[in-house]
């Protein structure tokens, strides 16, 4: 009878029922533990202002920093990327913003001098102009190397860095070349060539690499494109007594169709690695009627 069969966890087959059973590897055991580390420092500043005829405007500046070690469970980053080493994972929050701008003013266009004139009133009066302006700078991303390099099986390793890391305007078209990826003539927001994917996990040796096969580059070291946003409406009023009225809308969001970048693709060994393939749309433009009564 096989004595080791009666400690707990044991991994016998049939440990309760056969006293040949033989010790086998256990699959997963799971465990709940509270490992989280988070920490935020903002800064915000709000300037409301009412003027006369009509006209008002706020301004609000938000300067913040938030770092954790997880973002969430459904980010990529939910998992560790050295599970004995938590505080690894240690960088700015997935959604970290660390300036963000936001003016909104609204006029609405005085017609006092229309009142004797019924025509003038009808065309130039009841207007009314709104808008917003974003400018925000971008959120953090991690570059991973998909190289299994420290064999935990995630695919959570990081880049290495082995060049000055240089970041350009995505408009402009570039040609890279690396270990992690790279193609001719795209759209690039990062250098591919200043990191290194080539490491891969090996069962009898530990390749070279810093933190022992993790890679060297921390997590979210890189921030992506940010905002620069205008919304406008332009809104005219058409009253028929006290209580009923129609109200024009029309409204553009980014108004100036300007090209607001996502981030770029952050996997290593990917053909498009560096590569900013989306933005936030182009400009849309919506017209309404509202009925007051």
């Amino acid at each position: 009878m096989n004595t080791d069969c009666a400690r707990p966890l044991s991994g016998c087959a049939n440990g309760a029922t056969d006293p040949n059973a033989t010790l086998q590897d256990i699959g997963q055991l799971y465990t709940n533990t509270s490992s989280g580390i988070s920490d935020a420092s903002e800064l915000q500043v709000t300037v409301d202002r009412r003027f006369a005829k009509g006209l008002s405007f706020r301004a609000a500046y938000t300067l913040g920093k938030t770092i954790d070690i997880t973002s969430g469970f459904r980010a990529r980053s939910s998992t560790y990327t050295d599970p004995f080493d938590p505080r690894l994972d240690r960088g700015p929050a997935d959604f970290d913003v660390r300036n963000r701008f936001v003016f909104s003013g609204s006029w609405q266009i005085p017609d006092g001098r229309l009142e004797n004139n019924r025509v003038s009133r009808a065309i130039f009066g009841g207007w009314q102009v709104n808008t917003i302006a974003t400018f925000q700078s971008g959120t953090p991303f991690t570059l991973y190397s998909n190289a299994g390099s420290s064999g935990q099986g995630n695919l959570l390793e990081r880049v290495n860095i082995v060049n000055p890391i240089s970041t350009f305007n995505a408009r402009k078209l570039q040609s890279f070349n690396s270990t992690c990826g790279g193609g001719t003539g795209a759209n690039y927001y990062f250098d591919p060539s200043s990191f290194d994917c080539s490491l891969a996990y090996n069962t009898t040796t530990v390749l070279p690499g810093s933190l022992a096969s993790f890679g060297d580059m921390g997590r979210n070291a890189i921030y992506g494109p940010g905002i620069n946003n205008w919304d406008i409406s332009f809104l005219k009023s058409f009253k028929f007594s006290e209580s009923k009225s129609i109200e024009f809308r029309a409204e553009m969001f980014n108004a100036f169709n300007h090209v607001q970048f996502l981030n770029p693709n952050n996997q290593g060994f990917s053909g498009t690695f560096g590569q900013v393939s989306q933005d936030r749309g182009p400009r849309l433009v919506q017209f309404g009627l509202k009925f007051y009564y």
